[in-house]
């Protein structure tokens, strides 16, 4: 069967997701209150014949949409959180708060989950319109940005008897990767005793200076590292701005990555172990960490990263008007590659083999169930995520266009998965070799979901 009917299908509805895309652009709601943007995309999918289970592992934004019946199980994931202060005039070339302090949508999760849905419901009319058995899903999965929302979905057991699973996300070109780094984000709160700097300063006991000494401590961590992990911080609380006292309390925040779960948590420990010691050191008192982010390495899947692969590159080079060049042009001067010689990057890059940088809750998922994921030209070249620029674009015609071939290379994707029973063994198999399926645990503490 050919996927042309599963491609016209998309052409046919692209204008319902170009709507919803836009809807959730301007309700550019924050990690866990994605309120708006989960209420629309429901009642949507439930208007097209799914079946609709919310809440999902406690969080109130977290649904699942599910069609057709028996094995196998198919999946997409998508995400509708903003950012903090990422407000942005669409379409304005210049920096502009649409709402001063507001959010803003500079990842492009409004066209993240959107785009998801598009491609589920496509695949849905396919499988209805040539008898295709087994299940189709797609889990609206909340605050990607900071919150872990898919570590806590993973806990609750909520992906177990999927077969295989696809995702996407907006980027300013067109790749597929498996190389996401494992990651643990956490506070470091010390308590000492306040005096007067000059007057009595052998009854303080300095939270400022246990502070400083686990930054030196981690400096020279740093030497005895692998070469594929990072460790930063940032201070948040010096203990105040006058220098002719004690401080008594300082806080900072620190990261920690590596292409290993097992060795992040290594890394995590002796961390912390460096700040206890400098807390002996000074006299003071050290909390318990408070871990805000912890996430997975990505295990790759050769067979599912193929298909993907295959899929996308078989719809492109995708072609731009003069206008839409023009208009990218606009931007291109504000990201990273203001001198490339086309404003759109039209090629795809397959970095399957390329050492990891970024980190996602992704990662997690698919230690539990074989998962892919696709990035596409969604922004002019050099477009910076989390930046305004991104924010700016999210609603243009450049945007959309990478929205729809997503929608079909993942939909296409799935659709390969239900025809070929061989290669979804193939994919489990490739899981299995690769350490997937192992009993599940994370170091992010499950409390953290609002009520």
């Amino acid at each position: 069967m050919s996927k042309e009917q599963l491609y016209q299908i998309i052409e046919e509805n692209k204008k319902d997701f170009e709507e919803i895309s836009d809807a959730v652009w301007e309700y550019a709601e924050l990690c866990f209150e994605e309120v708006k943007s989960s209420k629309l995309q429901m009642e949507y999918m439930e208007k097209q014949g799914f079946r609709i289970t919310t809440p999902i592992a406690g969080m109130k934004t977290a649904f699942m949409a599910e069609f057709g019946s028996g094995k196998p199980v198919l999946a997409m994931l998508g995400e509708n959180d903003a950012l903090a202060n990422q407000s942005q005039v669409a379409d304005l070339p210049q920096q502009k708060a649409l709402v001063e302090g507001g959010a803003g949508h500079a990842c492009g999760h409004n066209l993240h989950g959107t785009g998801a849905i598009e491609g589920v419901c496509a695949l849905k009319r396919y499988m209805e319109l040539n008898h295709i058995p087994g299940t189709l899903r797609y889990y609206a999965c909340p605050a990607e940005e900071g919150g872990g929302g898919k570590v806590i979905m993973c806990a609750a057991g909520t992906f177990q008897d999927v077969d295989a699973c696809v995702s996407w996300h907006p980027f300013a070109k067109f790749s597929v990767t498996r190389n996401h780094l494992a990651l643990i984000q956490f506070d470091l709160t010390f308590h000492g005793t306040a005096s007067h700097a000059s007057g009595s300063p052998w009854n303080g006991r300095s939270a400022l200076d246990a502070l400083e000494l686990t930054n030196v401590g981690i400096q020279f961590l740093r030497e005895h590292i692998t070469t594929d992990s990072r460790i930063h911080y940032a201070i948040l609380d010096a203990g105040g701005t006058a220098p002719n006292v004690v401080q008594h309390t300082a806080k900072g925040r620190y990261c920690v990555r590596a292409s290993d779960v097992d060795y992040v948590e290594e890394l995590y420990q002796r961390v912390l172990r460096i700040a206890q010691g400098a807390a002996m050191m000074t006299d003071c008192q050290l909390d318990d960490p408070d871990i805000m982010i912890a996430l997975k390495n990505k295990i790759g899947n050769e067979t599912l990263e193929q298909l993907l692969v295959d899929n996308i590159t078989a719809l492109l080079p995708l072609s731009y008007t003069e206008e839409e060049l023009a208009y990218a042009r606009e931007f291109q001067k504000y990201g990273t590659m203001p001198d490339a010689p086309t404003p759109i990057d039209f090629n795809f890059y397959d970095e399957r083999q390329n050492p990891g940088t970024g980190s996602s809750d992704c990662s997690d998922v698919s230690h539990v169930i074989p998962l892919a994921q696709l990035y596409s030209c969604c922004a002019p070249i050099g477009a910076i995520n989390h930046g305004w620029t991104t924010t700016a674009v999210g609603k243009s015609s450049i945007a959309k266009r990478g929205m729809h071939v997503s929608a079909k290379a993942l939909a296409g994707t799935l659709l390969d998965l239900y025809q070929n029973p061989e290669l979804l063994a193939k994919v489990r198999k490739d899981f299995q070799a690769a350490g997937g399926g192992k009993p599940y645990h994370t170091l992010l503490p499950l409390d953290r979901v609002p009520k």
